[in-house]
């Protein structure tokens, strides 16, 4: 249970007002229009770093593959635009977008919806449930690492991954997407279906052309943008994007469950799923390079909202992540849970109001 204690909320306001000239939260919005990297994550891949499309397939179940083999990795450097090392909970994300860019012309159909894992399954699996629509979803993960590589030196260029590097190279690559704990200890969903693994992405891509968002089931054509939506993540990622601003090093995997027909991994027929422009293109020139927009408030810890303010609203926020316990949101102590030490911490700033 809470200690109980009230501030009136046309009060809090009334200060907040009076309050808002002497504001000290700065707020940085910056468009990133091409990222630091990008690679495609593919063990057959031989030209690293230097690619000009990236190809997203699955090869779900088949002997030595991933389940999630041809993926795509984007790394941003914020330092320059927005301060790193100033602790996690500094870094208020106000909205964030991943924007990327389709290369092929009607080779798949838009699919914006969650599909179950179990579509994926083997249709002679007890378990199997029919897709309900054409295509799979196109995702963005977290980046997680392994075998001594991290984020700061993972390069375009780096190995793929470990023993065994080339066929079969199932579980073997460096950098892969992540589903993140709230210790932020990443699990690898690159075999997601074979080891049904529940699990969600940071966002799901949807597609727009010049005309506005495509209709769902429709085919995709060639320079359409895939959007993501970054702030509206589950806790985990609000977290990991934190720590990312907080390093100056944003990683993000783009992934799809879309089985490959023809082309890498096998199976038989033409190219049914999305390849990306990198910033190695020629279209990149035109504007079709991976690109982020970050809006960030900087300010105190326990100010959530990003106003400046430590007030109802806060409270309101730590309450969620305090009755969740695993939610790191409002972790102000640092051990990865929201709990009574934090609301300790809470409580002090909640009584300064104004951010210190």
């Amino acid at each position: 249970m809470f200690p109980r204690f009230y501030r009136p909320a046309v009060l809090a306001a009334g200060i907040a007002a009076c309050l808002a000239s002497f504001s000290r939260s700065e707020v940085v919005s910056v468009s990133f229009t091409e990222p630091a990297l990008d690679r495609w994550m593919y063990p057959f891949n031989f030209a690293a770093g230097a690619e000009a499309r990236a190809s997203l397939f699955a090869a779900v179940n088949q002997a030595g593959f991933d389940d999630r083999d041809g993926q795509l990795l984007v790394g941003f450097d914020t330092a320059e635009f927005i301060p790193a090392g100033r602790g996690r909970l500094s870094y208020k994300i106000l909205s964030a977008t991943l924007k990327v860019y389709v290369e092929n012309d009607n080779a798949f159909f838009y699919d914006p919806t969650p599909d179950p894992l179990a579509s994926s399954f083997a249709p002679n699996d007890p378990e199997y449930v029919p897709d309900a629509d054409p295509s799979k979803p196109i995702e963005v993960w977290p980046a997680g690492y392994r075998n001594g590589t991290t984020a700061a030196t993972f390069l375009e260029d780096s190995g793929f991954g470990g023993t065994p590097d080339v066929f079969p190279a199932q579980g073997a690559r460096n950098v892969f997407p992540s589903l993140l704990d709230h210790a932020q200890i990443a699990t690898d969903v690159s075999n997601q279906v074979r080891t049904r693994l529940a699990a969600n992405p940071i966002a799901l891509g949807r597609l727009f052309d010049s005309d506005g968002e495509l209709a769902p089931g429709t085919l995709v054509p060639q320079g359409s943008e895939i959007r993501f939506t970054l702030a509206d993540a589950a806790s985990a990622n609000i977290v990991y994007l934190q720590n990312a601003l907080d390093t100056g090093l944003v990683r993000l995997l783009i992934t799809t469950l879309e089985p490959t027909s023809g082309g890498p991994g096998g199976g038989t027929g033409g190219v049914t799923y999305p390849r990306i422009y990198t910033k190695e293109s020629v279209a990149a020139a035109l504007g079709y390079a991976p690109s982020l927009t970050l809006e960030v408030a900087l300010t105190c810890a326990a100010d959530f909202n990003g106003d400046d303010l430590v007030d109802d609203s806060d409270f309101v926020i730590f309450v969620a992540a305090y009755n969740e316990l695993l939610d790191a949101r409002c972790d102000l102590n640092g051990d990865t849970v929201t709990d009574d030490a934090d609301f300790v911490d809470f409580a002090s700033a909640y009584n300064d109001l104004l951010c210190n």
